[in-house]
């Protein structure tokens, strides 16, 4: 008996390919992702690098997501082919085959499917991860010198995932033949969708839930609270979405059946009728496809406008080679830090250039009528503003100016922000600056390192006497030190090790030493392989996507066969019916692309803020959603028209 049973799973596979193939595309490609992605974070190779555990820590976060993506795609796959066999397995029932024998055929089956599929997933995903090491080494800007070695461990990850994925499917179906019986199987692929309760009340909740998650991603304004937010958000629009397009499609289409000047167009009524009779299995599949492709439309933006504008962020952060920073509380102890910083110069390599020094105070400030109140205001309080204090003095010095405010005035610039009109700065009940003057900012931009404040506005401030302005964790002073050197790039490390010796040396931890080559290391390692593990999700949800399109397109071109069919011989003629099957191909693949760039447009002013916790400009941020989005509409468009003439392939025989 088990050899024929075995005899009829390999038949049964191979005679629903067509089933499978897509099912089995899915399965190789995320275990190929995902071992790709547990090999990579378990690298021994990657601890030897620049900045790896936050790597590793990336690419692990990425793993997870990876396997409930797996979990996810390959569960709405097994359910699709399910239903489509489900005839068959009624037939084997009703011609002698009890349920024990049928569940063993069906583990049989899926037992092969898996064997096959997955091991061909990690045998594609080996094969690739080397070619993956080598593009996040690029990414991360790491000569490809190092060795690379395959994790064994990795298989092991994957197999144990995979078949705990794969446990999960076969309980699904054992479960769906054990409660079904006979006649229940031979008519479940042609059952109708039921219309489900409560629509009306569904639909406001859906609705309700929207508003909540839209009006939230609108009124954040500190960046920080979005960044805690934006996972509420996530959450509140993903189930959202279901429901609207569950029970909110059904109310929108009910509606249209009660405009009787609409509703009974030949073409319109056969497409409205169409698409309420399979409301639910619509709405679940065209919501899927709405929240994927926002999945990838976010993470690819997020990521691509990190990795771009992280040229810039150094090239503001670190205007010079070298940088020195250290706390002070008033002008006093400036020469002794003086003094550390000359012996830490005397250990160059080449001749020391463009030196600049000077004295500092950052601080927050609210709004006020005619001006903005520094008193009283934390860096953490989401400020409406930060300004920057200097001493006209040092200003004058660095840009070659003639600035000479009195004890009571200021010299304001506008570094970042629109709002000009600012006549004062209150310091506190006994101090406020008169605004003599506003100057231009861009020598200051250019000159002076731009550490990434996240406010609407931010300036700086020419005074006399800036210390006046340091106060406790409100406003803290910095002494800086800038200069380049002539030393060959090289070279440049060792230079900055024997700075940093100097330091360590002197056991003052007032100071720290930066170095533009050094943090170019931190930083193009965290974006970029923030930009791979971004990279590999978004293919991951990528191909739930095209996974649940293509299904859909089939399933529904099988169902809209035999009803085209009825409706021709009832006399509708070819071209009502090719116009409706237009209509109805046109709202599947379109309404849930235009409510994914209807999400993205909400969140995009959450997600810009994220991303200026980083120090990347927001109009990076836009450009890289703009381009992100064009491209996606072109993929998805392809998509479009290869599922679509399978449609319209199986509607015509």
């Amino acid at each position: 008996m088990f050899k024929l049973i075995f005899s009829m799973a390999t038949s049964n596979l191979k005679k629903n390919h067509s089933l499978y193939l897509p099912y089995a595309l899915t399965t190789i490609m995320v275990t190929m992702i995902l071992y790709i992605t547990h090999a990579l974070s378990a690298m021994p190779e990657l601890s030897t690098l620049r900045g790896g555990g936050a790597i590793a820590q990336t690419l692990g976060f990425g793993v997870i997501v990876v396997q409930l993506v797996a979990l996810l795609t390959i569960l709405y796959a097994n359910a699709f082919v399910t239903k489509n066999r489900l005839k068959e397995y009624g037939l084997y029932s009703i011609l002698g085959l009890d349920r024990k024998n049928i569940q063993l055929l069906s583990f049989i089956e899926l037992l092969l499917f898996s064997v096959v599929s997955v091991g061909l997933g990690i045998v594609l995903g080996i094969v690739f991860h080397r070619f993956s090491f080598a593009v996040l080494l690029k990414l991360i800007r790491i000569p490809i010198g190092i060795e690379y070695s395959m994790q064994l461990g990795s298989v092991g990850f994957v197999l144990i995932s995979m078949a705990f994925i794969f446990g999960v499917v076969f309980f699904l179906n054992a479960t769906k033949m054990y409660m079904s019986r006979p006649l229940e199987m031979l008519s479940e692929k042609k059952k109708g969708e039921t219309k489900g309760r409560f629509i009306l009340l569904r639909a406001l909740i859906g609705a309700g839930l929207l508003g909540g998650a839209y009006y939230m991603s609108q009124t954040i304004e500190a960046p920080v609270a979005a960044l805690y937010s934006f996972f509420v958000a996530v959450l509140l629009v993903i189930l959202a979405t279901y429901i609207l397009f569950d029970a909110g499609s059904i109310v929108l289409l009910s509606l249209l059946q009660k405009n009787k000047k609409l509703f009974y167009q030949p073409t319109n009524f056969i497409s409205i009728s169409n698409l309420k009779f399979r409301m639910r299995k619509n709405a679940a599949g065209l919501a899927s496809i709405c929240i994927l492709s926002t999945m990838v439309l976010v993470t690819l933006a997020t990521t691509v406008a990190l990795q771009t504008g992280t040229a810039d962020l150094l090239k503001k952060s670190y205007p010079t080679d070298y940088s020195a920073t250290a706390f002070v509380e008033d002008t006093s102890t400036i020469p002794q830090l003086s003094e550390q910083i000359s012996k830490m110069k005397a250990q160059s390599k080449g001749t020391i250039t463009n030196e600049m020094n000077y004295l500092s105070v950052l601080r927050a400030a609210k709004s006020m009528e005619g001006g903005v109140d520094i008193e009283g205001v934390y860096p953490g309080d989401s400020p409406a503003a930060f300004i920057t204090f200097l001493s006209a003095d040092d200003y004058n010095r660095i840009f070659g100016t003639n600035y000479h405010p009195n004890d009571n005035e200021a010299v304001l610039g506008l570094v970042k922000g629109d709002d000009k009109n600012v006549s004062a700065i209150r310091v506190n009940g006994q101090l406020t600056l008169q605004v003599k003057e506003m100057m231009a900012t861009s020598d200051f931009k250019e000159k002076l390192p731009q550490l990434p404040y996240v406010a609407d506005n931010v300036y700086v401030a020419v005074v006399k006497d800036p210390t006046k302005m340091i106060d406790g964790k409100l406003g803290r002073g910095f002494y800086y030190a800038l200069w380049n050197t002539s030393t060959d790039t090289s070279a440049k490390t060792e230079e900055f090790e024997a700075y940093a010796n100097v330091i360590e040396a002197s056991k003052d931890d007032s100071i720290t030493v930066g170095s533009r080559e050094d943090a170019a290391k931190d930083i193009y390692g965290f974006m970029g392989s923030l930009l791979f593990v971004g990279a590999l999700l978004s293919v991951a949800f990528f191909i739930g996507a095209v996974l649940v399109i293509y299904y859909k397109q089939i399933s529904e071109g099988y169902e809209d066969r035999d009803r085209f069919v009825i409706l021709q011989k009832l006399g509708i003629d070819q071209k009502t019916i090719k116009k409706s099957i237009n209509r109805q191909v046109l709202i599947v693949f379109f309404l849930p692309l235009v409510t994914a760039f209807i999400h993205t447009a909400f969140a995009f002013k959450m997600y810009r803020k994220i991303i200026q916790l980083f120090g990347v400009d927001g109009n990076v941020t836009l450009n890289a959603t703009i381009v992100i989005g064009a491209i996606f509409v072109v993929v998805y468009l392809i998509v479009y028209q290869i599922t679509s003439r399978s449609y319209y392939k199986i509607i015509k025989r």
